[in-house]
């Protein structure tokens, strides 16, 4: 990979990190339905004009199969996340998070035989284990519900990780994006008509304006960079070495919740931040996957 793309990588950590701190402002108002339809919604808009103003024109559409994906994720994926968000903090539903690189790798291991060398298992083991002790800070208040609907959400982003990377072909990033997110609002749409159902809305109309903005900001942050930066990284790799950059998240994430939500950050999460950030780094400057355990 080039420098450019592990940044994209990056970023894609980033955004979905900081992305769960704007949700969990916005879900505190809004069921995860309606928070989710509204989130795609400026989503979808905002990464269509981008489309536009670039110049591709609108049949270029990815295969039907890998359109489909955005049902699982973001669709199935990010309304189970909101839901548990509900009732977990930010820290903990990163901690939850920390899971993802690792059944990706499974994943890979299983349907390609991806596998990480010594060295980068190793480093791979370490930021997982530094992202754990870093979210460990909600764990003694959690909430069971919340926790095994946030399990589900990253059990689907996995899937939808290592499918994804199967399906690519000479499809640009920002056409998939785009046309996933399309499938990812109408089943968003379907799911908030039959959960929530309009006469109740979700909260919308009694939403404030914080929660309004935190849903639109979420939106073009948690879905639209953070997918266009993550498949544009993820094109140029394999499954398994771009789960290590998800090992992130929870740097962003907890450190966004301490700054913009009061949640608690110690000098031990602190130091499990540096753990992780040293161990994504050591892969991120040598070849870290390959085909075979060397």
């Amino acid at each position: 990979m080039s420098h450019r793309h592990v940044l994209a990588l990056t970023a894609a950590a980033a955004c979905w990190g900081l992305g769960a701190v704007a949700s969990k402002r916005a879900v505190a108002e809004m069921a995860p339905t309606a928070l989710l339809v509204i989130q795609l919604a400026s989503s979808v808009v905002v990464l269509t004009l981008v489309r536009s103003r670039r110049g591709q024109p609108p049949g270029s559409r990815p295969a039907l199969r890998l359109r489909a994906l955005g049902m699982l994720n973001p669709g199935a994926a990010y309304l189970l996340s909101l839901a548990g968000l509900s009732t977990i903090t930010v820290g903990l539903s990163v901690l939850l998070w920390a899971l993802e690189p690792v059944l990706i790798v499974g994943l890979a291991w299983l349907a390609f035989d991806h596998r990480l060398t010594v060295r980068a298992s190793s480093l791979m083991a370490l930021a997982v284990a530094g992202a754990a002790v870093a979210g460990a800070a909600g764990v003694a208040s959690a909430d069971v519900v919340g926790v095994s609907l946030t399990v589900a959400a990253v059990a689907c982003c996995a899937v939808y990780t290592v499918a994804a990377s199967a399906w690519f072909r000479s499809e640009s990033d920002l056409d998939i994006v785009v046309s996933q997110q399309r499938w990812a609002l109408a089943f968003a749409v379907v799911a908030w008509t039959v959960l929530t159902g309009p006469s109740d809305g979700g909260g919308v109309a009694a939403a404030g304006g914080v929660a309004w903005l935190s849903a639109l900001v979420s939106g073009i942050v948690y879905y639209g960079l953070a997918f266009w930066a993550f498949l544009a990284g993820l094109r140029r790799t394999i499954p398994a070495t771009a789960a290590v950059y998800l090992n992130l998240i929870p740097l962003f994430g907890i450190g966004g919740g301490w700054i913009l939500l009061g949640e608690r950050f110690t000098p031990v999460q602190l130091l499990a931040s540096l753990v992780v950030l040293s161990a994504v780094v050591g892969i991120g400057v040598a070849p870290s996957a390959g085909r075979e355990l060397r």
